[in-house]
C-alpha cells in the first residue's frame, strides 16, 4: 500500500512537498495538541528524513483507499542522531489517518533490512506522543516500545472567583531574551505551535532572592484574562518548599498581571515538582509521554523477547495519581 525512502537531505521539490504536508497537519491537529514536525530546515549528518507515498488511485488494493486524494506525501519522519538515540517526529497526513498507515511504516522499518538496521548507530528510537493519543499508545505496545519518560501538561485558574492566594517572596524581576529551557530535553520539538508559542512567552525571570532559584512567567499584553500564561520552573533541583514558594510567586505575578488561566508542565518524573504542582492546586490537562524502541527488542525482534519491562505502569500510575489533593 505505501512506500518509503530515505533521504539524508531533502531536494527543494520533497522540502516544498513536506513543508505543504506539515502546515495541514499542524492546522488539523492544533486544537487537541498533538504532536507535530519542525519544519524543515538546514539539515545537518545526524539528521536522517522518511517520505511516505501512496500508490495512485486505482493500484492502492481497496476502493475505501480509491477514494482518497492523490497526493505527493502521505506521511514524513525526521530522525535526528546523537550517541546511539534516534529522536523520532512523525507526521501523517489527515485524510489518511485510521488507515494503517503508521502501522505498516513502523512495521516496515523494524522488520525490513532497509529499515532501522540501516542507519549507522543505531541503538535506540525515542518518539514523544503529545496529548491523550490512544493511537500512540497501541502502536507502542504492538511494537513493543516503552514509555520511559513523560511530561504533564497542568492547569490553574486564578483572578476573579477563583483568586489565588498563597505565600509570597522577594523576587528580583528580570527579562530574557531566549526562550524557555525544554522541561525535558527533545520535548519541546514536537509540540503544537500554539502550545510552543505559549512556552515562548516566558520572557521575564523570578529569581528568590534567598534560593536563588528562578522561575520564567509569561501573560499576554492584550486581553490577558482570556489568555493562558505560562509559568516555567528554570531550577527544578530545589527542595520542595523552596519550589512551593517560587511557583506560588509566579502565579501571584501572573494573576495581578490580570491572567486567568496558566499552564505550568511538569517533569512526569520529578516528584517534588509533581508534588508542589498538586499542593498549588494545579489539575492534569494532558500528558505528553516518550516512547523509546532498542535494537534488543525490536529491528524485527531477532532476539524473540518478551515485550520489555519499562515505566509504563509508572507514567500511568503517575498520570492517574496526578489530582490527588493533599488536605
Amino acid at each position: 500500500m505505501i512506500t518509503y525512502r530515505w533521504r539524508e537531505s531533502l531536494d527543494d521539490e520533497e522540502a516544498r512537498a513536506v513543508d505543504e504536508l506539515l502546515d495541514v497537519a499542524a492546522d488539523y491537529d492544533a486544537e487537541a495538541g498533538f504532536s507535530t514536525v519542525l519544519p524543515v530546515v538546514g539539515s545537518t549528518a545526524a539528521t536522517r528524513h522518511v517520505i511516505v507515498t501512496i500508490a495512485p488511485k486505482g493500484e492502492r488494493g481497496s476502493a475505501e483507499l480509491d477514494e482518497l486524494p492523490d497526493v505527493e506525501i502521505v506521511a514524513f519522519l525526521r530522525l535526528d542522531l546523537a550517541d546511539g538515540d534516534g529522536d523520532v517526529q512523525f507526521v501523517v497526513r489527515p485524510e489518511f489517518r485510521s488507515r494503517g498507515v503508521a502501522t505498516l511504516l513502523t512495521e516496515l522499518l523494524d522488520e525490513e533490512p532497509g529499515g532501522w538496521s540501516a542507519v549507522p548507530g543505531l541503538r535506540r528510537v525515542r518518539a514523544w506522543a503529545h496529548g491523550n493519543h490512544p493511537a500512540a499508545e497501541r502502536l507502542a505496545r504492538r511494537l513493543g516500545a516503552t514509555a520511559e519518560h513523560g511530561v504533564f501538561r497542568t492547569l490553574r485558574e486564578v483572578g476573579g472567583s477563583r483568586a489565588y492566594r498563597g505565600p509570597s517572596l522577594r523576587a528580583r524581576r528580570s527579562t530574557v531574551a531566549e526562550r524557555p529551557a525544554e522541561v525535558v530535553p527533545g520535548h519541546g520539538a514536537g509540540m503544537a505551535p500554539d502550545a510552543r508559542a505559549l512556552l515562548g512567552r516566558g520572557r521575564t525571570r523570578l529569581t528568590d532572592a534567598d534560593s536563588g532559584g528562578s522561575v520564567l512567567i509569561g501573560v499576554e499584553d492584550r486581553e490577558s484574562a482570556g489568555h493562558l500564561a505560562c509559568v516555567v520552573v528554570e531550577t527544578p533541583g530545589l527542595d520542595a518548599e523552596c519550589l512551593r514558594n517560587l511557583v506560588s510567586q509566579a502565579l501571584l505575578e501572573v494573576q495581578d498581571a490580570g491572567a486567568r488561566k496558566v499552564v505550568l508542565y511538569v517533569d512526569a518524573l520529578h516528584d517534588d515538582l509533581v508534588r508542589v504542582s498538586r499542593e498549588l492546586a494545579f489539575e492534569h490537562d494532558h500528558s505528553d509521554l516518550r516512547y523509546v524502541l532498542s535494537r534488543a527488542t525490536g529491528w524485527g525482534r531477532e532476539s524473540g523477547s518478551a515485550r520489555p519491562e519499562g515505566r509504563d505502569d509508572d507514567m500511568n500510575g503517575r498520570r492517574a495519581d496526578h489530582d490527588a489533593r493533599i488536605r
